[in-house]
């Protein structure tokens, strides 16, 4: 209790700061506008990168469909991204729109970005011109190049040679087949003539070899776990610090008797938690020694997350009504990344990743 109050205590300090420094700085946007990016319906799919709600056609940000696959692709795809969908409404945050679409990044109900749900098994590519420089870069670049290490998708096809080659490449194949026989006939001929002792001998430094990249492979895998374990503990710790804050600014500012403290000298709203996210940016390439299931929800968790979140600004004039909805906003999306870091928390301790687990190996 003490840990987690001093936690709410720094918090308080980091936004009164951040609050003056805003202010002085005069920025800021309105809530209209903050609040007219997100939109929820009910969609279906089209393609591998795009969903129609209602009469309105939705294009998937960061993702691009692949062009020119047979018609028995094109319908894996499309039912892939229907059962991603499910019944459930999509959440969506508009990032653009022109004459013919809506341009927007959407989840599930489940909270699965759905462009990246995409390029994981390699249903669509990456769009990286709408993606550079943005957090979403790294994760949806990494996503296609293990998608394609896997062979999933559009990945699995394999390019095939005229068949005026065929001939010519089986004998070659042939070939090589009988040398390769010769050889191996030629190496156990040697092998018996000098006796079996030198095959243990050569058995026993190759499992030698192998139980020593088994070690170290275990170590790599224990101490990213670990570290990835205590910086996801940490984002945690920060997301319930600011919940308390903002479920006390919510209560005051639904209390009919109390004038809420920014008709007095205005305040600001924090988007989102200020996390960290050092520790999965050095070590995106390390996330398939987690197990597929793990390193999906990992990718899906930084993906929400921001080490320097936005700032709207609450000016004295604006009504109660709005500045309750911009706060509620803000509080729900917290209990969101909160659910989420449960879910991974409880994914690392059932699988032997935990911090605490870890520390109990360490020898005394």
């Amino acid at each position: 209790m003490k840990f987690k109050f001093g936690i709410v205590l720094a918090v308080l300090a980091v936004g009164v700061f951040t609050s003056s420094f805003a202010h002085a700085e005069g920025g800021g946007q309105s809530s209209s506008q903050s609040a007219s990016r997100f939109f929820e319906a009910q969609a279906r799919a089209v393609d591998g990168a795009s969903l129609m709600a209602g009469k309105t056609p939705i294009r998937l940000w960061g993702v691009q469909p692949i062009d020119g696959m047979p018609a028995q692709f094109s319908v894996n795809v499309r039912s892939a991204l229907d059962n991603a969908l499910g019944t459930a409404k999509v959440r969506c945050e508009m990032k653009s729109r022109d004459k013919s679409a809506v341009v927007a990044q959407c989840t599930n109900s489940f909270d699965q970005d759905l462009g990246l749900y995409m390029i994981q098994r390699g249903y669509a590519v990456v769009d990286r011109s709408a993606v550079f420089g943005s957090v979403f870069e790294e994760p949806y670049i990494q996503a296609e190049k293990d998608a394609q290490k896997q062979g999933l998708g559009v990945w699995s096809r394999e390019d095939g040679g005229g068949s005026e080659d065929s001939g010519s490449f089986m004998m070659i194949v042939g070939a090589v087949l009988i040398l390769c026989l010769l050889g191996v006939f030629s190496v156990l001929t040697l092998i018996i003539m000098k006796g079996f002792q030198k095959v243990t001998d050569v058995q026993t430094q190759s499992m030698d070899m192998m139980a020593r990249e088994r070690v170290l492979r275990d170590k790599e895998r224990a101490i990213f776990a670990t570290m990835l374990d205590s910086e996801i503990k940490a984002n945690k710790a920060k997301i319930e610090a600011y919940l308390v804050v903002y479920d006390e600014m919510l209560k005051n500012l639904k209390d009919p008797e109390k004038t809420p403290k920014y008709k007095k000298v205005g305040d600001i709203v924090q988007e989102q938690p200020a996390l960290e996210r050092s520790v999965f940016d050095r070590n995106t390439d390390k996330l398939d020694i987690l197990g597929d299931r793990l390193s999906s929800e990992v990718i899906h968790f930084y993906a929400r997350i921001k080490s320097k979140p936005d700032y709207i600004n609450l000016e004295p004039e604006m009504p109660v009504e709005d500045v309750r909805d911009i706060v509620e906003g803000a509080y729900q999306r917290a209990q969101r990344l909160d659910k989420i870091s449960d879910r991974l928390i409880d994914l690392f301790e059932r699988g032997g990743h935990g911090l605490e687990e870890e520390d109990e190996e360490e020898p005394v």
